[in-house]
């Protein structure tokens, strides 16, 4: 259950960060009001955060965090790349399997 925890914990961080990207680009261009985008993103940070600490309780900080920050990194480039139109050159995706599998690596090891 723990480990629901933390992957459900860095899916709200990829959305917050979604919701981030979106309030900036409401901030930049005027289009509307933005006070709702901006409880989205807290109520997703914040939940995000809960579940991380729930995790915690009986999981090892080091790797917790590797994947919890493994996942929102790499869902925060893949959100870019799909939903915004960012590069999706060969040296971006290269770095994104290292990140991946830097942190299966080190499940695999503890």
């Amino acid at each position: 259950m723990d480990w629901i925890f933390v992957i459900v914990a860095g899916l709200l961080e990829v959305l917050s960060i979604n919701y981030m990207n979106k309030w900036q680009l409401i901030k930049k261009f005027g289009l509307k009001k933005s006070s709702v985008l901006i409880v989205k993103m807290c109520l997703a940070f914040g939940g995000s955060l809960v579940l991380l600490n729930l995790a915690l309780d009986t999981l090892p900080m080091s790797i917790t965090y590797a994947v919890w920050s493994g996942i929102g990194s790499v869902g925060g480039v893949l959100v870019g790349i799909i939903r915004y139109g960012e590069s999706a050159n060969w040296k971006r995706l290269v770095c994104i399997a290292m990140i991946l599998s830097s942190v299966v690596g080190l499940k695999l090891v503890s």
